[in-house]
């Protein structure tokens, strides 16, 4: 009988546990949407973070200042594919799950239907004022 590899042979499994679970992430940010302190108390913790920055460089930056799970799962919640310009676009990125102030963000039929307008009025208005060649 030739040797075989057990390597090629074999199937293994590992289970991967998550960092944080979704229970965790959800409950952080139930409670920022409820409580503005709490979002406001989290948002200064990164005042003094270096911009632009990614979601793996914010989380290392709060837990150097804080362990409270609510606050670090908060900060999990963001997308890890975007790069925040600033405090503002995180504040931003968060206050999106927050109904009330993700309709205050939105741009209305009404809003977005006068602005294309008006942008087509300034292009054409431009196009009136060259000579014609």
């Amino acid at each position: 009988m030739v040797d075989q590899d057990i390597s090629k042979s074999s199937i293994g499994s590992v289970r991967h546990e998550p960092t944080h679970n979704s229970k965790s992430l959800n409950h952080a940010v139930d409670k920022a949407i409820r409580d503005q302190n709490f979002l406001d108390s989290c948002l200064n913790l990164i005042g003094d973070l270096k911009f632009p920055a990614f979601k793996n460089n914010i989380i290392d930056h709060v837990k150097k200042l804080t362990k409270d799970a609510d606050i670090i799962s908060l900060f999990e919640s963001l997308d890890g594919y975007i790069q925040f310009r600033d405090q503002h676009h995180i504040q931003e990125a968060l206050e999106v799950n927050d109904p009330e102030k993700k309709t205050e963000s939105q741009i209305t039929d009404e809003t977005a239907a006068n602005t294309s307008s008006k942008n087509h009025d300034a292009k054409n208005n431009e196009q009136d004022k060259k000579p014609n060649q």
